[in-house]
C-alpha cells in the first residue's frame, strides 16, 4: 500500500464515527447528510512547483485550480452548486494575482453553473489555490466500492496525455527534464503539442458522464484519475476488495501521445499508467449495461472505452503478452516515495 493510503486508512481508522457523515476520508469526496439533503464536499490544492510550474499563466491556473476539484465531484456523480477558493501568494507576486486567478476560477466554475461563495488571502513562500466545493448528488452517490467479478472496466479520454503535456512544459520552460534525453518541443507538430499541452494545463472535469453514470446506475464503482491510472485502479481494487485487470490492447493512447513518446524516447504505456494529472473517470461496468457505452452520446463530451475487467482477487495489474504485472505503485505518491 503506498504511503498516502496508509495515512487514509489510519485517519479514518482514528477518527471517530458521526450519523451525519454519510462518506467520510477514502473516496473522491465526502458525502455530508444536511437537513435538505446529502451534499457532496470535496477540496483541493494547487502548490507552486508541485502541481504547476512557476510562471504558469495565472487565468488558466485559476481555472485548473477549479476543474481538478470538480473532477472529484464528476466521480462521484454530483454537480457542483458554490466554491470557496484560498490563495496564498509571495511578496513578490504582482498586487493584481489574487484577484485574477479568483475571477478565472469562478468562471470556470460558472460554466458547470457553480458559484464563488467567499475564501481566504494569505501570505505565502510560494503561489497555491485551494479550493473547497459543494455540490449534490445527481442520482445514487457512486463509490469507489461495488466493483464486482464479470464486471467490465470503462475509462474516459487519453491516459497520458497530461504527463506529456508536463514535459513539454517544462522543456519550454527549459528546465532539465530528467531521463528525456535530449529531444525539444520543435520535434513536435503544433497541434499535437496544443492537445497534450491543454490536456495538463487545461483539465476538463468529467461531470456530464458522472452524472448519466449516477441517473442511470450504470456503474458499480468509479474513481477520479488524478495521481495515475495504475495508482488509482489499485485504490478502486483495494475499495471494492477485488482485483482490476486492464488489458494492455485495449489502453488508449491518443496520436498526439504516440508522437510524444517516439520524439522523447518514453514508452506511451509507462507514461498512460504511471502519468498522472489525467482526471479522467476510471469506472466499472456489469456486463448487462455494458452496450451503453459502444456509442457514448455527445453530451458526455468524451470518449469512453472499455479497457479490462474485474475479477476475484486483490490488486490492479496489467495483462501484456508476457503475462501479468502489478500497476497499483506507479504514479504520484504525494509523501514523496518513488513509484
Amino acid at each position: 500500500m503506498r504511503a498516502e493510503d496508509r495515512f487514509v486508512e489510519r485517519l479514518r481508522e482514528a477518527l471517530p464515527p458521526d450519523e451525519r457523515l454519510r462518506l467520510g476520508p477514502g473516496d473522491d469526496a465526502a458525502v455530508v447528510q444536511c437537513a435538505a439533503g446529502p451534499l457532496v464536499v470535496t477540496t483541493d490544492t494547487l502548490v507552486e512547483e508541485v502541481d504547476f510550474l512557476t510562471g504558469e499563466d495565472p487565468k488558466r491556473l485559476g481555472r485548473r485550480a477549479v476543474s481538478v476539484g470538480l473532477s472529484d465531484l464528476a466521480a462521484m456523480g454530483a454537480w457542483p452548486e458554490f466554491f470557496l477558493l484560498t490563495i496564498g501568494f509571495p511578496d513578490s507576486a504582482r498586487e493584481d494575482l489574487p484577484l485574477v486567478l479568483a475571477l478565472a476560477a469562478a468562471k470556470r466554475a460558472g460554466e458547470f453553473g457553480a458559484i464563488l461563495a467567499g475564501g481566504d488571502l494569505s501570505r505565502a513562500a510560494e503561489v497555491f489555490l485551494s479550493t473547497a466545493i459543494w455540490g449534490r448528488p445527481s442520482g445514487q452517490v457512486l463509490k469507489r466500492s461495488g466493483a464486482r467479478p464479470g464486471d467490465g472496466i470503462f475509462l474516459s479520454g487519453w491516459p497520458g496525455d497530461a504527463a506529456a503535456g508536463l514535459a513539454i512544459a517544462r522543456a519550454r520552460d527549459a528546465e532539465p527534464a530528467s531521463g528525456e534525453g535530449s529531444w525539444t518541443p520543435e520535434g513536435l507538430g503544433p497541434p499535437d503539442e496544443t492537445a497534450l499541452l491543454a490536456a495538463y494545463r487545461d483539465p476538463e472535469p468529467r461531470l456530464p458522464l458522472g452524472r448519466s453514470l449516477a441517473l442511470e446506475d450504470l456503474a458499480t464503482a468509479v474513481i477520479d484519475v488524478s495521481d495515475g491510472l495504475g495508482a488509482d485502479a489499485g485504490r478502486l481494487a483495494r475499495a471494492s476488495g477485488v482485483r482490476l485487470v486492464i488489458e494492455s490492447e485495449s489502453l488508449p493512447l491518443s496520436p498526439a501521445l504516440l508522437a510524444f513518446a517516439r520524439l522523447a524516447g518514453r514508452d506511451p504505456v509507462e507514461m498512460a499508467l504511471g502519468g498522472g494529472d489525467d482526471y479522467e473517470l476510471l469506472f466499472t461496468v456489469p456486463a448487462s449495461k455494458a452496450g451503453r457505452f459502444a456509442d457514448p452520446p455527445p453530451e458526455w463530451g468524451v470518449a469512453v472505452r472499455r479497457v479490462g475487467r474485474v475479477e476475484s482477487g486483490t490488486g490492479a495489474f496489467l495483462e501484456e503478452e508476457r503475462g501479468m504485472r502489478p500497476i497499483d505503485e506507479l504514479g504520484y505518491d504525494h509523501f514523496g516515495v518513488a513509484p
